[in-house]
């Protein structure tokens, strides 16, 4: 009795097991890859970066969160996006405050308030930037106009000054490092090089009637960079001339297939542009407008930036689409999106290969025009 009895709980102890081994091997086949780093008897980090933003300013804080047994496939390592992890900080210079992210720099150049120029860069990589000029003068309307300088006053400053024609915000961007570099001298900072300058898309009209548009060029070295540009041209008659001046020359940058993951932070420190009173009662003293236009001024990269994000909201996102399928071949990626928080990151083509339970899948066309957060890879 008491043999029959014993046999009968062996097997039912043999039977638990057999069926837990099965159930085990059925979840998925790739946890026995997993099983050193199951069993092992350190416990991994992961160090995560939690940004949260205050009304003032945007702080981080370190996390250490412990990698648990994952049933489903190998893990993943994820690199997240530095837009994810920025943080901001204050300029103020008496004349002119903003926020511009942490490590960045303001160059100021040397010039009165009426041609008031900046330009928030980061050192390490000036292709990302905000650049801001009040005014400059000393355009000529048409090529005409100019060879009549260069052919009979070959020394007057009249023959060297650049050519915007037609009088459109790309127009002048084409000859825009022609100008400035005629002022080099009293610009603390090294001139943007804008060569084979393109508009792609129109997102609107400035305060004062300059075109906002969306436009691709080639820096110093060749490299395609790409950013949101405005200006407003205005004639200016000299008799027997008539030249140019251009106001409100605002743009910002970054390396080309980044624009719509930087957007949110570069058009919001435009936003925060402000000019202190001390700067517009100098505009008033320059100028010799009553006050009431002056300050005007403190209008224009707050009022700038709602038309930018509304332009941007409102765009057509087939060039987006395009360039970032373009982006991710040459690279040789591919982009999926976190189910459980909707992310979108990178990762390397054959990632969606693997059978993922859910978690991962590939993304619709419709998204490649939302921020990515960083690079995904399996481990």
């Amino acid at each position: 009795m008491n043999n029959k009895f014993l046999i009968g709980c062996l097997g039912a102890i043999f039977g638990i097991i057999a069926t837990l081994v099965i159930g085990f091997i059925i979840i998925d086949s790739d946890i026995l890859d997993d099983l050193d780093d199951m069993f092992s008897s350190k416990k991994q980090k992961v160090t995560t970066k939690v940004e949260y933003k205050t009304e003032n300013n945007t702080k981080t804080t370190n996390k250490n969160k412990t990698s648990g047994i994952q049933l489903f496939g190998p893990k993943v390592n994820i690199t997240k996006n530095v837009t994810k992890t920025i943080q901001y900080q204050n300029f103020d210079n008496g004349l002119v405050s903003m926020k511009i992210p942490r490590g960045w720099v303001v160059g100021v150049a040397k010039t009165d308030y009426i041609h008031y120029t900046f330009m928030a860069y980061d050192p390490k990589n000036p292709d990302y930037k905000i650049f801001f000029n009040m005014k400059t003068e000393g355009y000529v309307k048409t090529q005409k106009m100019k060879s009549i300088f260069t052919r009979y006053y070959p020394a007057s400053p009249f023959a060297k000054l650049p050519v915007i024609n037609p009088q459109t915000t790309e127009a002048f961007y084409k000859v825009y490092t022609q100008a400035y570099l005629l002022n080099q001298n009293i610009i603390p900072f090294k001139v943007p090089v804008i060569k084979n300058f393109k508009s792609v898309q129109t997102l609107g009209k400035n305060l004062t009637g300059g075109s906002i548009v969306r436009a691709v060029y080639q820096n110093e070295t060749g490299k395609n960079i790409e950013g949101v540009f405005t200006a407003t041209i205005k004639e200016f008659a000299m008799p027997p001339v008539v030249l140019l001046n251009v106001y409100n020359t605002i743009f910002f940058t970054t390396p080309e297939n980044e624009l719509v993951d930087w957007m949110p932070i570069l058009n919001y420190c435009v936003s925060t542009i402000k000019f202190s009173d001390s700067y517009i009662n100098g505009y008033y003293r320059e100028q010799g407008q009553v006050v009431k236009n002056a300050q005007a001024v403190q209008a224009i990269c707050n009022q700038t930036s709602d038309i930018i994000t509304s332009g941007w909201n409102e765009r057509q996102k087939t060039y987006d689409i395009l360039s970032q399928k373009r982006s991710d071949a040459t690279m040789g990626y591919e982009r999926v999106r976190d189910t459980d928080t909707g992310e979108i990151y990178k990762a390397t083509v054959g990632f969606t290969d693997h059978d993922w339970h859910g978690k991962y899948e590939p993304i619709t066309d419709d998204m490649y025009n939302l921020p990515t957060a960083g690079y995904i890879e399996k481990w």
